[in-house]
């Protein structure tokens, strides 16, 4: 029996300390949650939950930005169908202008309530945004552009690939054009040349004592409501441009029609003339070109759209008198459409692309209902503006169905991730409070060792008193 060195109670507290060290760590998950609270409890375990946790971040701002991208469609929706409601009434009045039983003073009431409600589907195309980003402008439209200062790029939509694309102009669209006589000034109207004046069938009523100056307006303001510019050498020329423009004047009087030179003969404008040259660059063999006016249209399948404004002012006359050929590359870039990240990793995004949606772009800026032809004409255009609407519509709701879907996969991948993190990080309650208790009770055995060991060396004092 030795005095110095008391080993038992050496072994008591090492063995103490470490009871009680594993007492800590279990008392440290019990009140954390966590199994594993730094990285010396598991590193591998540290390393994996880390990396799971900045996933689930990911998966929850992903969800976010999808949610986000669904309230930006239907935003986008909501105005669309006013623009709808909008069409339908513009229809609507060109259906009852159409019918030839009204006076002029009617139709000048449909037609300001048509040019209210243009106006109107523009205020709605330019204002309508979601976070400051404009919706229907054109601004989530692809964009491109080209390297001829005569070709305007209008619109680039549907499935088209970056890239550079070709295209020849060689041919302008033409106006219709057309002349009257002119009055001469102080030129009075008589009685025998009183009538009436078709222009379009657009009457105008020249009554007895009117003088060459009250005719000429009444003549400038007459066709200013069917898009025809009225000059005062006589020459009558439509604002806008292609074959479905023309002019026929006629007359109700042969004294009238000696008067006005009005010989009930039809003009007609002219389309432009475009193609995709010997190259072909860039358009598939399907793609096809079409004309109407200055504008020129691309399409092929799976909506493949392009749409083009030639320039008349930046063209050059050839020998001829036409145009020198305008040899065009559209450079189309991948810029434009809302890009959405829909998911937590790289890539994974999905592209939101909205057609501008204003009247010019419609092409219902310059409708009217004065006649049964431009009324029909108008309701043609409506028509095929509706038609553009639903699409749009119809896209957006794509959108929208596909979002929900990966709302709903987030949502599943968040949960079974949320669930791997907690098998790998969080405590199993009931587990650890049975390590806690053995620790807790293997402790109170050690204490109590250490007393009786310590207890030990005085029993060695009572051999000195004996």
């Amino acid at each position: 029996m030795r005095l110095n060195h008391n080993s038992m109670a050496h072994t008591a507290n090492n063995n103490l300390a470490a009871i009680n060290n594993n007492l800590t760590k279990s008392m440290q998950r019990l009140s954390s949650g966590y199994k594993v609270n730094k990285s010396s409890d598991d590193p591998a375990a540290k390393a994996i939950s880390q990396r799971m946790h900045s996933q689930l971040r990911g998966l929850s701002r992903a969800e976010n930005n999808a949610n986000d991208g669904i309230s930006l469609i239907q935003t986008a929706e909501g105005a669309l169908d006013e623009i709808h409601s909008i069409l339908a009434r513009i229809r609507e009045l060109a259906v009852r202008g159409a019918n030839e039983v009204y006076a002029e003073e009617d139709k000048d009431a449909m037609q300001d309530e048509i040019d209210q409600l243009r106006d109107e589907l523009d205020r709605i195309s330019e204002t309508t945004d979601f976070n400051g980003r404009k919706l229907l402008n054109g601004e989530l439209n692809k964009k491109g552009y080209t390297d001829a200062d005569a070709l305007k790029v209008v619109e680039i939509g549907g499935d088209i690939e970056p890239g550079e694309y070709g295209l020849t102009v060689t041919a302008l669209g033409e106006q219709a054009k057309s002349s009257i006589t002119p009055l001469a000034d102080g030129k009075v109207i008589s009685k025998d040349e009183e009538g009436t004046l078709w222009i379009n069938h657009f009457e105008i009523r020249i009554k007895e004592g009117m003088t060459a100056t009250e005719v000429n307006e009444k003549i400038r303001n007459a066709t200013s409501k069917i898009g025809i510019d009225y000059y005062d050498n006589g020459d009558l020329i439509t604002q806008e441009y292609g074959t479905k423009q023309h002019i026929t004047v006629n007359a109700s009087t042969e004294e009238l029609k000696a008067l006005f030179g009005a010989d009930g003969s039809t003009t007609y404008g002219k389309d432009a003339e475009a193609s995709f040259g010997a190259s072909r660059v860039g358009f598939s063999e399907t793609a096809t070109v079409d004309t109407q006016g200055n504008r020129i249209t691309v399409t092929d399948k799976d909506g493949f759209k392009m749409v083009y404004d030639i320039d008349p002012d930046a063209t050059e006359e050839d020998a001829a008198g036409g145009i020198s050929a305008v040899n065009a590359t559209i450079t189309v870039l991948s810029a434009g459409p809302m890009v959405l990240q829909i998911g937590n990793n790289e890539g994974q995004t999905l592209n939101v692309n909205i057609s501008k949606t204003t009247a010019e772009s419609l092409d219902i800026d310059k409708i009217n209902v004065y006649t049964n032809g431009y009324a029909s004409d108008a309701i043609e255009r409506v028509d095929n503006a509706v038609a553009k609407i639903s699409g749009i519509r119809s896209a957006l709701g794509a959108y929208q169905n596909r979002l929900e879907h990966t709302v709903t996969n987030l949502e599943s991948s968040s949960e079974n991730l949320t669930s791997a993190v907690s098998r790998i990080q969080d405590t199993d309650m009931a587990e650890e409070i049975t390590e806690y208790t053995q620790q807790n009770v293997l402790s109170q055995s050690a204490l109590q060792m250490l007393l009786k060991s310590n207890a030990r060396p005085e029993g060695l004092l009572q051999l000195f008193q004996r």
